[in-house]
């Protein structure tokens, strides 16, 4: 591909990335949005199913877990017209729960905090406050997802549906990239001698740390 061309798909990622959550708050909100509830409904299903047939080790339980969203999202579509609702709505659990998982069991004794694991990675050898620091990052992630799965579910339960579809779609993002800006500020004050890493650079880690061992025992 051509240096256009992959500036041009990476442009409009982005831009499908900073438009699809608005689309999918307008398309949850009215009660009928036509074929834009249809696209919109189909797009997670086309998601798993790129991950199903690419990524998935096992295709067949892959493409089993797919037959069973599109069954569901169709269900709960026909029935309650909470398709929309069951696409966006799971997905955003099942990610959190997931972090929640993979953050949380680097608590367990014997065990490095992810976070720390990450710092050591970037920068070496870490003093013991540094080490203190970094387990303290790693559990207020975990408090993080948990309150993003416990919000979620008291809003869908208590609030209108419109209320919660704001809540999973249009301010994930920007509540993510406010807990990433306030653990920077925070980490500046708390320590302003220490080398700060950015936001992509811990970003960066993570995704290089994720994909070897996330869970490393304490050397």
């Amino acid at each position: 591909m051509s240096r256009p061309a992959s500036r041009l798909l990476n442009a409009m990622i982005v831009l499908l990335c900073v438009v699809s959550p608005w689309l999918a708050h307008f398309a949850v909100s009215a009660e009928d949005a036509g074929v834009a509830r249809l696209a919109l409904l189909c797009f997670p299903l086309l998601v798993l199913a790129y991950w199903a047939l690419v990524h998935a080790r096992s295709k067949p339980l892959g493409l089993a877990l797919l037959l069973v969203a599109g069954a569901a999202t169709y269900a709960l579509e026909h029935e309650g017209n909470l398709g929309l609702a069951a696409a966006y709505g799971l997905p955003h659990a099942a990610i959190y729960l997931f972090l929640l998982w993979l953050f949380g069991r680097t608590l367990l004794p014997g065990r490095e905090p992810l976070v720390t694991s990450l710092a050591r990675s970037v920068r070496g050898a870490l003093p013991p406050h540094q080490e203190a620091y970094t387990r303290g990052v790693t559990v207020a992630w975990c408090v993080f997802f948990a309150a993003q799965v416990a919000v979620s579910a008291l809003l869908f339960l208590l609030a209108p549906l419109d209320a919660w579809s704001l809540f999973i779609n249009v301010l994930n993002l920007p509540l993510l990239v406010l807990m990433f800006a306030a653990e920077y500020l925070y980490r500046t004050v708390r320590h302003p001698g220490d080398d700060r890493t950015t936001i992509v650079g811990a970003l960066q880690a993570f995704l290089k740390h994720a994909s070897v061992t996330p869970g490393a025992k304490v050397r």
